[in-house]
């Protein structure tokens, strides 16, 4: 069995039971994998002596093992039993060799039912991968779908430029000292979403930009190569890292000019922004930590606000299950993961929660189900008074269905403490009408 996470199983009956060979891709190095394969002359056989010696390697740490473990067994039995320490030496000896002869009896197994290379002609796929003949027919495809993708998200952000100027009628966004943040996550690693997130920055004139992470989906410096053009974009880019980042994919784009978000505030056109990098992104494994886990980091940060005069005004995080502890602490809590696009304006606690969704219609995991995983990014506007605390005014969802035929942009306005909050402005167009 091949697991390749996220796209599922590839699985092939090579042999009988009870054995069964898995080999899962956690990362790729590829600047180790490119200098490896500049210096193979004949890559099947370099894979075949690899194989080779890593199972003859693998053989004899089980054979060392079953053997110390059947004779551990026996020492066990002859202490409980009391019998004469040379005997019991000697048959503990014997009792190691019968395990190793056991092993081998079932090791030898595979000579009468030997392994069947060919079964991977006709494997069976399993996830994502149980497309994979339309997604093989697609990737041929995939620069001219990216392109005609790139020219219909030209046309969509004209017309949502539009969308809002209409709005700015029905009721105005701040414009006195005003500052906008466009909130950006879950990319996961699509090429089309950078194509959509730079002429949204440029349309809406945006200030800033929050990624709140999931930029790839392996955390590998070849993905991250395809999204580092971000970090060149006339606005400053704020990088949150996901639970699918790397210290890797991290480290490109802090090199690229991103600035990392952390637990330290950063300050960037009148606003102070810190955040907390989901831990799993401390690792390679791409995985989600435990709730309890998320629930500890983000309990010790409510600490440390709580305890802090200068609090930020934008706090991120990837995974909105940490919100719960900080809410009240600070104004504003940008969040992702959840590929689904939230707006909430807590009364209670006075913080706002805002998830951007996806704004790389979930990468491969878009392909399962186009329409169940739109791209989505929200523009924020804030109204900067002099000497006060930079205040979230209103905020724009923009919402762009998978292969384009419709959009929407819906605002929502976050009013002042003891004013009434007015009727929101709702429009939707679908290109078609």
């Amino acid at each position: 069995m091949l697991l390749l996470p996220p796209l599922g199983k590839l699985r092939a009956l090579t042999h009988w039971a009870p054995f069964m060979l898995k080999i899962t891709l956690d990362t790729i190095d590829p600047e180790l994998l490119a200098s490896s394969l500049q210096e193979i002359p004949d890559l099947t056989t370099f894979l075949s002596r690899q194989l080779r010696e890593q199972a003859a390697y693998y053989c004899i740490r089980l054979a060392a093992v079953s053997f110390l473990c059947g004779a551990f067994l026996y020492v066990i039995a002859w202490w409980r039993k009391g019998q004469p320490y040379r005997r019991a030496l000697g048959e503990a000896v014997g009792s190691g060799l019968l395990t190793l002869f056991l092993l081998a009896l079932l090791l030898g197994t595979t000579l009468f039912y030997p392994y069947r290379v060919g079964a991977f002609s006709n494997p069976r796929f399993e996830g994502a991968l149980a497309a994979a003949p339309w997604i093989a027919d697609l990737s041929g495809q995939l620069m001219d779908t990216v392109n005609t993708l790139s020219e219909q998200f030209e046309l969509i952000v004209v017309n949502l430029e539009e969308l809002a100027s209409r709005m700015e009628k029905l009721q105005q966004a701040p414009d006195t000292d005003e500052i906008r943040v466009l909130h950006v996550s879950d990319i996961h690693n699509n090429p089309a979403a950078l194509d959509l997130i730079e002429k949204v920055a440029d349309s809406f004139q945006v200030d800033l930009i929050i990624d709140t992470g999931d930029l790839t989906d392996y955390g590998s410096s070849l993905e991250t190569e395809l999204a580092a053009r971000l970090a060149a974009l006339p606005q400053p880019y704020l990088f949150l890292p996901g639970n699918h980042d790397t210290p890797q994919s991290v480290e490109l784009m802090r090199r690229e000019g991103a600035l990392i978000i952390g637990e330290a505030a950063l300050e960037i056109g009148g606003l102070r922004i810190a955040g907390l990098p989901d831990p799993a992104s401390s690792n390679l494994t791409a995985g989600i930590e435990e709730d309890s886990v998320l629930l500890k980091e983000s309990h010790r940060a409510a600490k440390l606000l709580r305890d802090n005069a200068a609090k930020p005004d934008i706090f991120a995080l990837h995974n909105p299950l940490m919100a719960g502890p900080l809410l009240g602490k600070v104004p504003l809590i940008l969040s992702g993961h959840t590929h689904r696009a939230a707006l909430n304006f807590d009364e209670e606690s006075g913080t706002a929660l805002l998830n951007a969704g996806t704004s790389g219609a979930a990468g491969v995991r878009g392909l399962l189900a186009p329409r169940e995983n739109p791209y989505s990014m929200i523009v924020l506007y804030f109204s900067a008074v002099p000497d006060k605390q930079p205040r979230l005014a209103c905020a724009d969802l923009i919402t762009i269905d998978h292969f384009p035929d419709s959009f929407s942009l819906q605002r929502y306005y976050n009013p002042p403490p003891g004013q009434s909050e007015p009727e929101q402005a709702r429009l939707k167009k679908d290109p078609g009408d």
